[in-house]
Protein backbone atom coordinates (compact mmCIF):
# COMPACT_ATOMS: atom_id res chain seq x y z
CA UNK A 1 0.00 0.00 0.00
CA UNK A 2 1.68 3.31 -1.16
CA UNK A 3 2.45 5.93 1.73
CA UNK A 4 0.00 9.13 1.44
CA UNK A 5 1.21 12.12 -0.12
CA UNK A 6 2.85 14.92 2.12
CA UNK A 7 1.17 18.12 2.32
CA UNK A 8 4.19 19.42 3.76
CA UNK A 9 6.50 18.62 0.84
CA UNK A 10 3.60 19.68 -1.82
CA UNK A 11 3.58 22.86 0.17
CA UNK A 12 7.60 22.95 0.21
CA UNK A 13 7.65 22.69 -3.44
CA UNK A 14 5.35 25.29 -3.97
CA UNK A 15 7.06 27.40 -2.03
CA UNK A 16 10.15 26.81 -3.63
CA UNK A 17 9.08 26.87 -7.20
CA UNK A 18 7.97 30.51 -6.49
CA UNK A 19 11.02 31.19 -5.31
CA UNK A 20 12.88 29.63 -7.77
CA UNK A 21 10.79 31.82 -10.79
CA UNK A 22 11.49 35.48 -8.95
CA UNK A 23 14.47 34.77 -9.23
CA UNK A 24 15.28 32.56 -12.36
CA UNK A 25 12.12 33.21 -14.16
CA UNK A 26 10.00 31.14 -15.53
CA UNK A 27 12.59 30.14 -18.95
CA UNK A 28 15.28 29.32 -16.00
CA UNK A 29 12.55 26.82 -14.33
CA UNK A 30 13.00 23.41 -13.38
CA UNK A 31 12.28 20.90 -11.23
CA UNK A 32 16.30 20.36 -10.18
CA UNK A 33 16.05 24.10 -8.81
CA UNK A 34 13.17 23.21 -6.64
CA UNK A 35 14.33 20.50 -5.30
CA UNK A 36 17.46 21.89 -4.49
CA UNK A 37 15.70 25.24 -2.96
CA UNK A 38 13.24 23.40 -1.09
CA UNK A 39 14.97 19.90 0.14
CA UNK A 40 11.93 17.75 -1.66
CA UNK A 41 13.73 14.74 -3.47
CA UNK A 42 12.48 15.15 -7.04
CA UNK A 43 10.26 11.60 -6.97
CA UNK A 44 8.34 13.34 -4.22
CA UNK A 45 7.68 16.29 -6.44
CA UNK A 46 6.74 13.98 -9.28
CA UNK A 47 4.32 12.60 -7.32
CA UNK A 48 2.69 15.59 -6.44
CA UNK A 49 2.79 17.31 -9.48
CA UNK A 50 2.85 15.72 -13.51
CA UNK A 51 5.57 17.97 -14.63
CA UNK A 52 7.48 20.90 -13.96
CA UNK A 53 5.11 22.76 -15.93
CA UNK A 54 2.48 21.77 -13.38
CA UNK A 55 4.10 22.80 -10.58
CA UNK A 56 5.24 26.08 -11.94
CA UNK A 57 1.63 26.58 -12.76
CA UNK A 58 0.20 25.77 -9.07
CA UNK A 59 3.20 28.23 -8.09
CA UNK A 60 1.61 30.67 -10.21
CA UNK A 61 -1.63 30.06 -9.08
CA UNK A 62 -0.97 30.52 -5.48
CA UNK A 63 0.55 33.81 -6.29
CA UNK A 64 -2.95 34.96 -7.38
CA UNK A 65 -4.53 37.01 -4.91
CA UNK A 66 -7.05 39.51 -5.26
CA UNK A 67 -6.70 43.09 -4.61
CA UNK A 68 -8.95 44.85 -2.92
CA UNK A 69 -11.62 47.42 -4.72
CA UNK A 70 -11.70 50.60 -2.48
CA UNK A 71 -14.63 52.93 -2.57
CA UNK A 72 -13.77 56.28 -1.88
CA UNK A 73 -16.47 58.38 -4.04
CA UNK A 74 -14.95 59.57 -6.44
CA UNK A 75 -13.09 57.79 -9.50
CA UNK A 76 -9.84 59.81 -9.00
CA UNK A 77 -9.63 59.04 -5.14
CA UNK A 78 -10.54 55.06 -6.20
CA UNK A 79 -7.80 54.70 -8.55
CA UNK A 80 -5.22 56.13 -6.12
CA UNK A 81 -6.27 53.95 -3.36
CA UNK A 82 -5.99 50.89 -5.69
CA UNK A 83 -2.59 52.15 -7.33
CA UNK A 84 -1.48 52.43 -3.69
CA UNK A 85 -1.84 48.60 -2.94
CA UNK A 86 -0.97 47.67 -6.46
CA UNK A 87 2.32 49.31 -6.93
CA UNK A 88 4.28 48.06 -4.40
CA UNK A 89 3.70 44.39 -5.50
CA UNK A 90 4.46 45.33 -8.74
CA UNK A 91 8.05 47.45 -8.24
CA UNK A 92 8.92 43.53 -6.69
CA UNK A 93 11.71 42.69 -8.95
CA UNK A 94 10.58 38.99 -9.06
CA UNK A 95 6.79 39.90 -9.29
CA UNK A 96 7.84 41.57 -12.28
CA UNK A 97 10.05 38.74 -13.70
CA UNK A 98 7.61 36.27 -12.77
CA UNK A 99 4.55 38.65 -14.71
CA UNK A 100 7.22 39.25 -18.04
CA UNK A 101 7.75 35.21 -17.85
CA UNK A 102 4.14 34.12 -17.54
CA UNK A 103 3.43 37.00 -20.49
CA UNK A 104 6.06 35.23 -22.62
CA UNK A 105 5.53 31.79 -22.19
CA UNK A 106 2.13 32.19 -22.11
CA UNK A 107 2.37 33.01 -26.07
CA UNK A 108 3.19 29.11 -26.83
CA UNK A 109 1.99 27.17 -24.42
CA UNK A 110 -1.69 27.12 -23.93
CA UNK A 111 -1.62 25.87 -20.03
CA UNK A 112 0.58 28.79 -19.47
CA UNK A 113 -1.51 31.02 -21.66
CA UNK A 114 -4.97 30.11 -19.42
CA UNK A 115 -2.96 31.04 -16.16
CA UNK A 116 -2.30 34.33 -17.80
CA UNK A 117 -5.85 34.73 -18.47
CA UNK A 118 -6.71 34.11 -15.08
CA UNK A 119 -4.06 36.91 -13.71
CA UNK A 120 -5.54 39.69 -16.08
CA UNK A 121 -9.05 38.54 -14.48
CA UNK A 122 -7.90 38.41 -11.27
CA UNK A 123 -5.92 41.84 -11.97
CA UNK A 124 -8.32 43.97 -13.94
CA UNK A 125 -11.82 43.02 -11.55
CA UNK A 126 -11.42 46.02 -9.24
CA UNK A 127 -10.59 48.32 -12.03
CA UNK A 128 -13.68 47.24 -13.54
CA UNK A 129 -15.50 47.99 -10.34
CA UNK A 130 -14.00 50.63 -9.80
CA UNK A 131 -15.32 52.23 -13.26
CA UNK A 132 -18.79 50.70 -12.55
CA UNK A 133 -19.33 52.55 -9.47
CA UNK A 134 -17.99 55.23 -11.58
CA UNK A 135 -20.68 55.31 -13.94
CA UNK A 136 -22.97 54.72 -11.31
CA UNK A 137 -22.07 58.43 -9.86
CA UNK A 138 -22.63 59.86 -12.87
CA UNK A 139 -18.50 60.47 -13.58
CA UNK A 140 -18.53 58.16 -16.54
CA UNK A 141 -20.75 58.40 -19.30
CA UNK A 142 -22.85 54.99 -19.39
CA UNK A 143 -22.05 54.64 -22.91
CA UNK A 144 -17.97 54.18 -21.87
CA UNK A 145 -17.34 50.89 -23.08
CA UNK A 146 -15.54 49.50 -19.78
CA UNK A 147 -13.20 46.79 -21.71
CA UNK A 148 -11.69 49.47 -23.53
CA UNK A 149 -11.56 51.49 -20.11
CA UNK A 150 -9.67 49.39 -18.03
CA UNK A 151 -6.73 49.20 -20.84
CA UNK A 152 -7.08 52.86 -20.60
CA UNK A 153 -6.67 52.76 -16.73
CA UNK A 154 -4.13 50.23 -16.53
CA UNK A 155 -1.96 50.93 -19.64
CA UNK A 156 0.15 53.76 -18.40
CA UNK A 157 1.45 52.25 -15.46
CA UNK A 158 2.39 48.65 -16.97
CA UNK A 159 3.87 50.28 -19.73
CA UNK A 160 5.91 52.82 -17.39
CA UNK A 161 6.69 50.22 -14.81
CA UNK A 162 7.00 46.28 -17.30
CA UNK A 163 8.08 47.94 -20.65
CA UNK A 164 9.97 51.03 -20.01
CA UNK A 165 10.82 49.65 -16.29
CA UNK A 166 10.96 53.79 -15.18
CA UNK A 167 9.77 53.61 -11.50
CA UNK A 168 6.02 54.91 -10.95
CA UNK A 169 6.64 57.19 -7.89
CA UNK A 170 3.66 58.67 -5.68
CA UNK A 171 4.10 61.95 -8.24
CA UNK A 172 3.94 60.55 -11.44
CA UNK A 173 1.20 57.29 -10.53
CA UNK A 174 -1.13 61.00 -9.64
CA UNK A 175 -0.02 62.82 -12.61
CA UNK A 176 -1.06 59.29 -14.29
CA UNK A 177 -4.39 59.16 -12.71
CA UNK A 178 -5.39 62.72 -13.25
CA UNK A 179 -4.63 62.31 -16.90
CA UNK A 180 -6.69 58.88 -17.11
CA UNK A 181 -9.59 60.61 -14.80
CA UNK A 182 -9.35 63.88 -17.44
CA UNK A 183 -9.61 61.21 -20.40
CA UNK A 184 -12.23 58.85 -18.90
CA UNK A 185 -14.77 62.11 -17.51
CA UNK A 186 -14.33 63.96 -20.96
CA UNK A 187 -16.58 62.81 -23.56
Amino acid sequence: MPRPLSAEAREKAITAAQHVIARDGVEGFTIDAVARSSGVAKTTIYRHFASGNELMIAAINCLITPFPTPNTGSLAGDLEAFIEVVLPQVKEPGMRRTMTGVLAAAASDPELGRVHQQLVRERMTPIRTILELAQHRGEIDATVDLDLAMDFVEGPFFFRAIIREEPVTPATARSLIAMVVAGLTHS
